[in-house]
């Protein structure tokens, strides 16, 4: 059995991911759940999207923890309002076959809310960023108010 193998950094992002939901905690800010997405070589040392949760569960992203994830508001770095989007699909999210859910995500898109305010969100044009993972070169860190359903602590 080929088995994805451990990232070499997994205990900084870990700590980044960490440090950031305190912060945004410490700023009494709702945002009590995290994750860091990160780059990992897969199998066959492929580039794939690992996560890291805030209780230290790590494994790599696929399309089944995706769906749960896609459309939950997130905040990049608690900074930016977002939504987590699947990357290869172009207009409307559409539902993986069965076959691919368990596969890793190659490509991830990130609907960015520009503004501070509910009412700068709906006066600003989303952002839109697809990012495929072997082009990821540090963490992205998303935090949110609630876990999604089936993601670990």
């Amino acid at each position: 059995m080929n088995v994805d193998p451990i990232p070499k950094n997994l205990i900084a992002v870990h700590d980044l991911l960490t440090e950031a939901v305190a912060v945004a905690e410490d700023t009494g800010s709702s945002l009590s759940y995290g994750i860091a997405l990160f780059p990992r070589a897969g199998r066959f040392e492929a580039p794939v999207f690992g996560v890291v949760t805030r209780g230290g569960e790590s494994t790599t992203l696929t399309y089944r923890m995706l769906q749960n994830l896609r459309g939950h508001p997130v905040s990049v770095s608690g900074r930016v309002a977002a939504w987590v989007r699947d990357g290869t699909a172009l207009g409307p999210s559409r539902t993986p076959p069965v076959a691919l859910l368990d596969q890793p995500v190659l490509h991830l898109s990130l609907l960015c809310s520009i503004g501070t305010t509910t009412e700068d969100h709906d006066r600003t044009m989303p952002l839109e960023s697809t990012i495929f993972a072997g082009d990821l070169k540090a963490p992205i860190l998303l935090l949110m108010e609630e876990r999604p359903s089936g993601w670990p602590r």
